[in-house]
């Protein structure tokens, strides 16, 4: 399923995302097809799944600093994008029993740039309604990916540019605030990828428990 947005005052609409209901049959053999030099797979399911079974257990996640965000870069055509699908594939099954669904939420990044001036950052905060939507159902496991996370937190040391902030500091600080604000929801799990690490925005890269980089086998 695909859900779409508007800037304010405009008819013009764009998919931001596009929905999944996990297990699905489109994910089925992307873990056992998937192959790295090291353990990486098994590495995140096990911390992964730790990480979420540690947030239901009510853990403090202030006194922890858990985000459940996990962050996979490196060159293009590495299977980053397919590892976070398999990843959230087996997470659903684990987690059956605890959660009567999963979602899995893929975010359209480049969409969120609106041809409007400063709209970005509403395109943004309206996508963020609709992901906490999901998560306000505390029976719903709610995965969500940002494919070429750089699209939307290009480092702000970068983008600022004279005395004005321009669209793609709008744009960071937006993101960084909504993911703050999903942080309260322990059944969250935000999976993002890059293929230019260091044009992140620090304060972006410094939330994720999970930074791991994925290169060619």
């Amino acid at each position: 399923m695909a859900t779409s947005i508007a800037a304010d005052g405009s008819d013009d609409t764009s998919i931001a995302s596009h929905h999944w209901t996990l297990p699905c049959k489109e994910f089925d053999d992307l873990w056992e097809n998937l192959v790295f030099d090291d353990n990486i797979k098994n590495e995140l399911l096990s911390f992964v799944y730790a990480l979420l079974k540690l947030s239901d257990r009510g853990a403090n996640s202030n006194i922890l600093s858990v985000n459940r965000m996990v962050l996979l870069h490196g060159p293009p055509g590495t299977g980053k994008t397919s590892l976070c699908k398999a990843l959230a594939q087996r997470l659903s099954i684990r987690l059956s029993q605890r959660y009567k669904r999963s979602i899995f939420i893929e975010v359209n990044s480049h969409s969120l740039f609106s041809k409007w001036f400063s709209e970005s950052g509403k395109l943004i905060l309206k996508l963020f309604e609709q992901i906490e939507e999901c998560a306000c159902d505390p029976h719903q496991l709610v995965f969500v990916l940002i494919d070429e996370v750089e699209s939307l937190t290009l480092g702000r040391a970068t983008s600022f540019k004279g005395n004005e902030p321009s669209d793609a500091l709008r744009s960071v600080n937006a993101v960084l605030t909504q993911m703050d604000q999903i942080r309260k929801y322990r059944n969250v799990l935000v999976l993002t990828t890059s293929n230019i690490t260091d044009a992140l925005d620090e304060a972006f890269v410094d939330r994720a428990d999970v930074n791991r980089y994925v290169g060619h086998p």
